[in-house]
């Protein structure tokens, strides 16, 4: 993915992204202010021979060279119990010296006979007490290593040239940084989660989600709100880009299916997902274009087109297949939508066995005459039987699924059983997409299908 599929799919998972980022970041960034603060004293403690007015410059030399090897055990002698026992009784320290040891350390500058001692505490005054204290401590301590009876005597003076002092800020926990790392980590694991929730949703939202399951893709339709039914079903009554879009559509179905006169029956995987509208504003756009249309509402499971125009519902598909009236009752001409409606009917059919049967096929013939585009509403196709009826009497097909609700398994079966029982399936039209997903453009349709038949084959 390059840095604009990113930032597509960031727009598209906002919600997720943002969610994950404030909690992840704020958790991380409280976690700062939770964290018992450590403050760290430093004292400096320099070892040198003891001379006078009369030592030679060869005993400097050599007094020197001894404290220099001894430094390493003066070092030793810092966490010492011998140093660090009284330290607790005189500060009254509720520890042990196995734990005041493992807040002291102590470094050695090279080529130098000085021991930077630190120590950490909770408390800043604390720590400096007990990094003065340590410091007090070692020329007795020293004195005694060294076999002198006194500090006095002692060969190696012992002298604090930086005493500690209580530090004004605490060494950690660093909230600024942990701010800094808490929100690059609240960034990365919001990013992280809206791939990994995009990457596993088996939903279809858009073309791009059904191209790669070897579908054809024709385009997209955005949801309107706040207009009618019955006005979404008249193209002059909808918004200028979306009745431009259902012409492009229109347009690429009918170059899809062939030369005039053609059938084309609509069908979905499941119910609601705006087939009925569909097929009928593409009916309006192909009848605007100057193409004779008949809608035949086959769907007696679903929404009535009939009902929602206006036209009685008493005669219709099921009562001419049923022989109980001719063709002209059965037809009644939409003026709003310039194209012929036959309504569902009243006859009680299987619906499955009407699209089917041998009346079905000398109807369409009839209606070839009369109509140069068929288009069929049919029921939802949820088997590899009803495809396979449905699609005996008619080769075209076109499924509509609404994105966002249906998922990618149950639109790959449905087409595939279209697929193979014998339908040419034009093509997959979306309903109720997101802005961005515009129906696909007539000149592409070509350069489109050709790539799709080739991967068919």
């Amino acid at each position: 993915m390059d840095l604009r599929s990113y930032m597509r799919l960031l727009i598209r998972r906002w919600p997720v992204f943002l969610i994950v980022t404030i909690v992840v970041g704020g958790l991380l960034g409280g976690a700062s202010y939770l964290i018992t603060p450590v403050y760290t004293a430093k004292t400096e403690v320099l070892f040198s021979p003891r001379t006078t007015t009369e030592t030679t410059v060869d005993e400097r030399r050599l007094g020197a060279m001894y404290v220099s090897d001894r430094i390493a055990n003066y070092a030793a002698l810092v966490t010492s119990e011998s140093v660090l026992e009284p330290i607790i009784r005189k500060l009254d320290l509720d520890m042990s010296v196995g734990a005041l040891e493992d807040d002291i350390s102590v470094e050695i500058p090279t080529s130098t006979t000085l021991l930077s001692i630190s120590v950490t505490s909770d408390s800043a005054t604390g720590a400096a007490e007990i990094a003065e204290a340590i410091a007090a401590a070692l020329p007795s301590v020293v004195a005694g290593v060294e076999s002198a009876a006194t500090v006095a005597t002692s060969p190696v003076i012992t002298e604090t040239i930086q005493p500690a002092s209580p530090p004004s800020n605490p060494t950690s926990p660093n909230v600024r940084l942990n701010l800094i790392v808490a929100a690059m980590l609240g960034l990365f694991a919001g990013l992280l989660t809206a791939v990994l929730v995009d990457n596993f949703d088996n939903r279809v939202r858009r073309g791009a989600d059904v191209t790669p399951l070897g579908i054809p893709y024709i385009g997209g339709m955005r949801l309107v709100r706040g207009k009618r039914a019955k006005d979404m079903l008249i193209l002059d009554k909808q918004p200028h880009e979306i009745s431009a879009a259902y012409r492009r559509l229109g347009i690429d179905v009918l170059f899809r299916a062939g030369e005039a006169p053609v059938s084309i029956l609509f069908t979905s995987v499941k119910t609601g997902a705006g087939k009925t509208t569909t097929a009928a504003a593409i009916a309006g756009a192909l009848a605007e274009s100057g193409n004779r249309v008949v809608y035949i509402d086959a769907d007696v499971r679903g929404g009535r087109l009939a009902a929602q125009a206006g036209i009685p519902q008493t005669r219709g598909v099921t009562d001419l297949v049923s022989s109980r009236i001719g063709l002209d009752e059965a037809m009644f001409y939409w003026r709003p939508g310039q194209f012929t409606i036959m309504p569902c009917g009243g006859a009680a059919i299987d619906v499955s066995e009407m699209l089917a049967g041998e009346r079905m096929q000398m109807l369409l013939i009839e209606m070839e005459e009369l109509f140069d585009v068929i288009i069929v509403d049919a029921p939802p196709t949820t088997n590899a039987s009803e495809a396979a009826r449905f699609t005996q009497n008619f080769q075209n097909v076109v499924v509509v699924a609404e994105a966002t609700e249906t998922k990618r398994a149950e639109l790959l079966r449905g087409v595939k059983a279209l697929q193979q029982a014998g339908a040419k399936v034009l093509g997959v039209i979306l309903s109720r997409v997101s802005k961005d997903e515009e129906a696909a453009a007539a000149e592409d349709t070509s350069a489109e299908a050709a790539t799709e038949e080739t991967a068919a084959k």
